[in-house]
């Protein structure tokens, strides 16, 4: 029986770098370092591209339920944004409450082939060129 309500238990991971309240207090844009933010926190989980001068460290919460799907329990991305010679300039804090939700479309992007009838592959190939193989 107990095996049976094991099984009925959701299970919760954490992926990320969690970020508390009272390390990023210690964090002072115009003044603090990025190297020192990353003395605290470790390295940020994605740097913004192209030199965008920005870090961020995501951490996430999920939990798994008996059926198999997964839902997000919480999300945050805090953002470090600093200047060229590596100081915070601010910090912005988002989590799933406020971030942007982007619908999942489940039909597919088409593909130039993957629609051809068998009449059309047979036309198609009788215009390509056949290789020289020989000397």
């Amino acid at each position: 029986a107990s095996f049976l309500l094991y099984g009925c238990e959701s299970s919760v991971s954490t992926h990320g770098t969690q970020l508390n309240d009272i390390a990023l207090a210690q964090i002072t844009p115009g003044k603090t370092r990025l190297i020192e933010a990353e003395a605290l926190f470790g390295p940020p989980s994605v740097e913004g591209a192209f030199d965008s001068g920005a870090v961020y460290y995501i951490a996430q919460i999920t939990a798994e339920k008996p059926g198999g799907e997964k839902e997000t329990v919480s999300r945050t991305i805090v953002a470090f944004n600093y200047d060229v010679k590596g100081i915070i300039q601010s910090i912005t804090i988002t989590d799933e409450t406020s971030g942007r939700q982007i619908d999942h479309i489940d039909s597919k992007t088409p593909t130039p082939g993957d629609n051809y009838r068998v009449f059309d592959q047979i036309l198609r190939n009788l215009g390509t060129p056949v290789a020289n193989t020989g000397p």
